[in-house]
C-alpha cells in the first residue's frame, strides 16, 4: 500500500515525491500485475475482432456517424478492461488488496468506476460536442468529402497541412489552431482538477467527483508537473511501440494475414501499455491520499 506523501510548506504538492512513489508502486507490484495486465490486453481485442467479423467493407457513400458507431464498437471492450485493470491497481495501492488470483474482478468497486467514467463523459459531451461540430463542419467536410479521403489526409501530416492550407487559409487555418488549442486547455484543466475522482472512488467506497474539485486548489500546476512527468516515459515509450507495430502492420500483404497481424500488435502492445501505465495510475491514489482533508465525508 502507498504511503501519503508528505506535503510542502503551504500545502504544496511534492512533485518529486509522487513521481518516485509512483514508480516504486510499478518496481514493487509489476510481476503481480502480468496477469491482470494480460487478461486487459485478451479483453480489449475483442471489440476489434468484431469489427473485423461484421463489419461491411467501407464504401464512398459511408456516414461519419456509421463510422463513430463502429469505432465505439472497437473502443468498448477495451474501456471496460482498462476500468477493471485500473481497480486492481487501485485496489492494492489504497488497501493493499489483491483479488486472487489474477487481481481482477468486476464488483461493486468497478460499477462505481463505470459510474464515473460515465458522468464525467456526461459533463465532457458537450465539449466534445461542440469541437466536433466546428471541425465536421467547417474542416472535414472542406478538404475530404469521404470518410476514406478523411483517414489518408489523417494519415499524412503534410497532405492534411497542405489541404487545410488551401480549404481554409492561413488565416482560417490559424483560427482553427487556436480553437484546438483553447478545446484542449479547457480539457486538461478540467482533467487535472479532477484527477483523484477514480482513487476517491475507490478510497471511501461511493461515488465522488465533484468533491474532489476543490483538493486541487492552488495546486493545480504541480499536479499537471506530477501528472506529465510521471507519464511522460510512456509516452516514449507508446510512441515506439506504435511505430513498431504500424511497420509490422504495413509490411504485412494485404489479405487475413494483415488482420492477424494487426490482432496481434494490438495485443502486445495493450499489454505492455497497461504495465506501463501503472505509475500514473497509482499516482492518482498518491494525491488522493495526500490532498484527502481529514475531515472530508463523502456525500
Amino acid at each position: 500500500m502507498l504511503e501519503t506523501p508528505k506535503q510542502q510548506t503551504g500545502g504544496r504538492v511534492p512533485v518529486m515525491d509522487c513521481f518516485t512513489q509512483a514508480w516504486r508502486f510499478l518496481d514493487k507490484n509489476w510481476r503481480l500485475m502480468l496477469p491482470a495486465a494480460a487478461i486487459t490486453a485478451a479483453l480489449s481485442q475483442i471489440g476489434l475482432v468484431l469489427v473485423m467479423m461484421l463489419r461491411p467493407a467501407p464504401t464512398a457513400g459511408e456516414s461519419m456517424l456509421a463510422v463513430t458507431l463502429w469505432d465505439l464498437v472497437a473502443v468498448a471492450p477495451a474501456m471496460v478492461a482498462s476500468l477493471m485493470f485500473t481497480a486492481a491497481i487501485l485496489r492494492k495501492a489504497l488497501r493493499d488488496e489483491f483479488i486472487g488470483p489474477t487481481g481482477m474482478a468486476f464488483g461493486a468497486d468497478e460499477i462505481r468506476l463505470l459510474a464515473v467514467m460515465a458522468a464525467l463523459t456526461c459533463m465532457i459531451l458537450p465539449l466534445g460536442g461542440l469541437f466536433f461540430l466546428v471541425v465536421s463542419t467547417f474542416v472535414f467536410s472542406r478538404i475530404a468529402t469521404t470518410p476514406e479521403v478523411l483517414n489518408a489526409l489523417l494519415a499524412d501530416p503534410e497532405a492534411l497541412n497542405a489541404a487545410l492550407e488551401a480549404a481554409l487559409g492561413p488565416t482560417g487555418v490559424l483560427a482553427f489552431l487556436l480553437f484546438f488549442i483553447l478545446v484542449m486547455a479547457i480539457f486538461l484543466y478540467v482533467s487535472t482538477r479532477l484527477v483523484t475522482v477514480n482513487a476517491a472512488t475507490m478510497g471511501e467506497r461511493r461515488v465522488v467527483i465533484f468533491q474532489t474539485w476543490s483538493w486541487s486548489r492552488g495546486n493545480v500546476w504541480r499536479i499537471l508537473g506530477a501528472v506529465v512527468l510521471t507519464g511522460l516515459p510512456v509516452m516514449f515509450f507508446q510512441g515506439l511501440l506504435d511505430s513498431v507495430g504500424i511497420e509490422a502492420v504495413q509490411a504485412t500483404p494485404e489479405g487475413s494475414g494483415r488482420a492477424m497481424v494487426q490482432l496481434g500488435v494490438s495485443t502486445v502492445t495493450t499489454f505492455l501499455f497497461a504495465i506501463a501505465g501503472i505509475p500514473s495510475i497509482a499516482l492518482g491514489a498518491i494525491l488522493y491520499k495526500g490532498l484527502r482533508p481529514g475531515d472530508f465525508v463523502a456525500k
